[in-house]
């Protein structure tokens, strides 16, 4: 497959410089995902024509491999822009065809590994690639898509600078707003548990403990022993919710209802939360802020118990 997009790439036209080629003298950006999608046009505005690989609320990065037509979109862009930390692991030979033809990539989490690695997760030695959900890292990343977007077309990079400036505070509000939500919902019920592992950004932001069924990428499969482990858990927690994502198939979180269920404990599906991408086009959700506004609210109704069963 791989071959095939390369041949493909090469075969398409010489090599190019970036430029701001679109009809209005926008400069055309391709993203990989929806998140992505939306970071550039909080910091392109009116100066970009983006366009998404992925966009839509149920495709997931970790196993996407882009198609010819795909190829086909990247290749005519000016610039193509990617999250990084290898979310977007089948993309990684098409992108690096991509450069070598002269076509700028930019990697939006480039920034953390340089300045903010203390700052970054890992697990099993790999870098947790899911960190737009520590909103403040992710205002970062639109100061840094800002520099290297000034470096392509100077002619915006005033109107780019200060679009990153208020998406920074933006964040900073976003948070200030999901904490206000959390106010209602005691810590120790601030236990998260969901498909894979994506939350573990979310978790440190806003004090959760998350369990995940699969590790940082879907290619992961759960054994047994981890349903088991999990079921334990959430019947000795006395856990009664647990949360599907928008991108990720529902199978396993189905399988631990049913090991819970085994063990005489009751568990139901309290939402389905966006992870690995944002929301429909057209929708409050297919903005990073409205995707975490959205979680926020699912997990708080589902996690919350009637004021009658509280401990005091």
């Amino acid at each position: 497959m791989y071959l095939a997009l390369g041949i493909l790439l090469f075969g398409c036209s010489p090599q190019r410089t970036a430029s701001t080629g679109s009809a209005t003298g926008k400069l055309s950006i391709s993203c990989t995902t929806n998140i992505v999608k939306d970071l550039v046009q909080q910091i392109g505005g009116e100066h970009v024509e983006v366009t998404a690989i992925m966009d839509g609320p149920a495709i997931d990065p970790h196993l996407y491999t882009p198609s010819p037509k795909d190829i086909n979109v990247l290749t005519g862009s000016d610039v193509v822009v990617m999250s990084g930390l290898h979310l977007e692991a089948q993309f990684a030979d098409a992108l690096e065809s991509l450069e070598n033809r002269g076509i700028r990539v930019i990697r939006v989490t480039e920034i953390l590994e340089q300045s903010y690695s203390d700052r970054l997760l890992k697990a099993d030695g790999l870098p947790d690639p899911h960190v737009w959900f520590d909103l403040e890292l992710w205002g970062e990343c639109g100061v840094w898509l800002a520099e290297e977007l000034s470096k392509i077309d100077g002619r915006h990079a005033d109107y780019w600078h200060q679009a990153a400036t208020e998406f920074k505070e933006h964040m900073k509000q976003t948070v200030s707003e999901v904490k206000s939500i959390l106010v209602s919902l005691p810590e120790k019920q601030r236990v998260l548990v969901t498909a894979h592992d994506a939350f573990q950004y979310f978790a440190r932001a806003f004090g959760f403990r998350v369990e995940a069924i699969q590790g940082l990428s879907t290619q992961s499969e759960p054994g047994l022993k981890r349903i088991n482990e999990l079921s334990e858990l959430l019947d000795k927690l006395e856990i009664s919710a647990i949360f599907t994502e928008q991108s990720v198939s529902d199978r396993n979180i189905m399988a631990l209802i049913a090991a819970c269920g085994a063990r005489g404990h009751s568990l139901r599906i309290g939402g389905k939360l966006y992870s690995d991408t944002a929301g429909a086009a057209g929708t409050p959700e297919a903005t990073l802020s409205g995707a975490v506004l959205h979680n926020i609210r699912e997990i708080t109704a589902a996690l919350k118990l009637p004021a009658d069963q509280r401990q005091p």
